[in-house]
């Protein structure tokens, strides 16, 4: 009898514990988070889903939207002054084409937020008033982030009738 209540106590503890550990909870629709080179070519530990990619298919960083619900990509044309941002869907490949004229990209300022403008540049495929891409060329930009290696920009954007939070972050090794 004490085997089997000590039995029934470790599987409860086992099952508590691990309910912490599986599932989703709470709402994480404006969640984001940037892919990590080296975490995420293994299993992710809340969900099991594996991100064999570093890049997204236009060689920049990919953003993580809401849990793998859409995704961002940002790319970084140092010659240019450029960035780019592609909105892209769950597998991180196709466009996914909105109706906005421009995204705002705010970053922290000595003040105040700064805020960027990234104009829409369609791509072919996009459909008549739609943009997956958004473009700005900004010395300003290039400029806060290459003297604070820890500036984050922000941007929301709506796909699929819901919003998401994104940050822009710039590894300067790319």
């Amino acid at each position: 009898m004490r085997t089997h209540t000590g039995m029934w106590l470790l599987s409860a503890a086992v099952m508590l514990g691990l309910s912490g550990l599986v599932g989703c909870s709470g709402d994480k629709g404006n969640e984001y988070r940037a892919f990590d080179k080296d975490k995420d070519k293994a299993p992710d530990a809340e969900h099991g889903q594996a991100h064999s990619h570093e890049q997204g298919p236009h060689k920049g960083e990919l953003i993580e939207l809401g849990e793998e619900e859409f995704h961002a990509e940002v790319v970084f044309d140092e010659d240019a002054e450029q960035v780019s941002l592609y909105l892209l869907g769950p597998d991180a490949k196709a466009a996914v084409a909105i109706d906005a004229k421009e995204l705002s990209l705010e970053m922290p300022g000595k003040d105040a937020p700064v805020t960027h403008t990234l104009a829409a540049a369609p791509q072919e495929g996009d459909g008549e008033g739609k943009s997956s891409r958004f473009e700005t060329k900004s010395a300003d930009l290039f400029e806060a982030f290459h003297h604070n290696s820890k500036a984050v920009g922000k941007f929301k954007v709506t796909l699929g009738g819901k919003e998401f939070t994104g940050e822009v972050k710039h590894d300067h090794s790319h």
